[in-house]
């Protein structure tokens, strides 16, 4: 029997430990919650922080292979660990340094000739200051590590939006990428799977909308032109390989109809296609998989773990699924911030929700992710109004600002 440690024990890392337990591993948790979900089906679990090497030690000892749950891990308590590759981590200790830095993240996309929409690299606020004159607006600024869920981002709509940003000095340090702000038309995601053997599988591509930054649904198959999916795949299964990955690797893309200032973009059909970033882990958007295909991303990366060949996934039915994230509000809008106590009785009339599930967390507030519900339809329409509207009958008002993060 494997021992899988997990660090990180959020619903990312709850739902991976349901699928290695099918496996017959063991998993340990490392997370520094002493209420993070995954706990509730770990085998053992450690509550430090990510610096503590004693602890990480004592983690990586009982532990054939290690993963996590999201790239936001300390990674310098983990290089100090110094496993000399008898205990692998993957995805490895490089990609998780590409991917958590959104500086090496643009550089490695720019350097593989990979779609990135047109960007700066900046260092400090004189830097900033050097470059105002060459940047093009409207822009984005995204600190450089420890942004999510539009988290460390910063919209410059015009020159003085940036002047007043330098004055201002909102970040004690600042080391940031600005890009160009592009005229979104949709938002896709795509999740390949790698095994150490270089055997690659990938998922359908997923569509995927948002409310104040935060994932709001996902649509699965995207409701897309074949070619345009064809050409996602492949920039996925190419970033993969380009990272040398082992397990999973979610590819974010932006999708507009105008090129932009970058001279990178790949055309197809009308459709122009920008890498936005990668998350080498589950993915929130493959929730999806649980429901939509033969087997789950879940599934897909506990196999990778413990050596088990993969399978290829495949849609289950020829219609969609939309997932409808449930975040705190709805808890709040029955009244309650106690993660047990949701009344889910307004579900009886919902025939067309599949699936339910909620992740476990002790406390709701507004925002957080708690649970998601998953609707099905003939049409790409159907499938994301049943999930909405399960959604609203549960108490959540869409009353978020709309508009997709980026």
């Amino acid at each position: 029997m494997k021992t899988v440690g997990i660090l990180g024990g959020g619903q990312l890392g709850l739902l991976l430990a349901l699928s290695l337990s099918r496996l017959g591993a063991r998993v340990v948790i490392y997370d520094p919650d002493s209420s993070a979900p995954a706990r509730k089906v770990a085998w053992k679990s450690f509550q430090a922080p990510w610096t503590d090497l004693n602890a990480l030690k004592e983690f990586a000892a009982l532990c054939d292979v290690i993963t996590y749950e999201f790239e936001n891990v300390e990674i310098s308590g983990l290089k100090k660990l110094d496993l000399d590759g008898e205990k692998p981590i993957y995805p490895s200790l490089s990609v998780l340094a590409t991917t958590q830095d959104r500086i090496f993240e643009k550089q490695f996309l720019q350097e593989n000739n990979l779609p990135v929409a047109a960007f700066f690299v900046v260092q400090s606020y004189d830097q900033l200051a050097k470059i105002e004159d060459g940047i093009t607006f409207p822009c984005i600024l995204k600190t450089a590590t420890g942004g999510y869920d539009g988290k460390g981002q910063f919209v410059f709509e015009k020159r003085a939006d940036l002047v007043a940003f330098i004055k201002e000095k909102p970040l004690p340090i600042l080391r940031a990428v600005i890009e160009e702000k592009l005229p979104l038309y949709m938002e896709l995601s795509c999740i390949v799977a790698r095994s150490a053997d270089n055997h690659e599988c990938i998922f359908p591509v997923a569509q995927n909308t948002h409310q104040a930054q935060i994932l709001d649904t996902t649509l699965m198959p995207a409701d897309i032109p074949a070619a345009l999916a064809a050409t996602v795949k492949d920039i996925a299964l190419t970033a993969a390989e380009k990272l040398n990955l082992v397990g999973l690797l979610t590819c974010e893309f932006f999708i507009t109809r105008e090129r932009g200032q970058s001279t990178s973009s790949v055309e197809v059909d009308g459709y122009h296609v920008f890498v936005n970033e990668f998350a080498p882990r589950p993915h929130n958007s493959g929730h999806l998989t649980m429901n939509a295909t033969t087997v789950s991303q879940y599934d897909l990366l506990a196999r990778i773990l413990l050596d088990v060949p993969m399978v290829e996934p495949r849609l289950l039915a020829p219609g969609y699924f939309c997932l409808a994230n449930l975040l705190g509000d709805v808890w709040l809008a029955q009244g309650t911030e106690e993660g047990a106590k949701l009344n889910l009785q307004a579900l009886k009339t919902h025939v067309d929700v599949v699936d339910l599930v909620l992740y476990g967390k002790e406390s709701a507030r507004a925002g957080r992710k708690m649970g998601h519900v998953v609707s099905y339809g003939v049409s790409a329409k159907e499938a994301v109004e049943a999930a909405r509207d399960a959604r609203a009958a549960l108490g959540q008002a869409v009353s978020v600002r709309a508009g997709a993060a980026q």
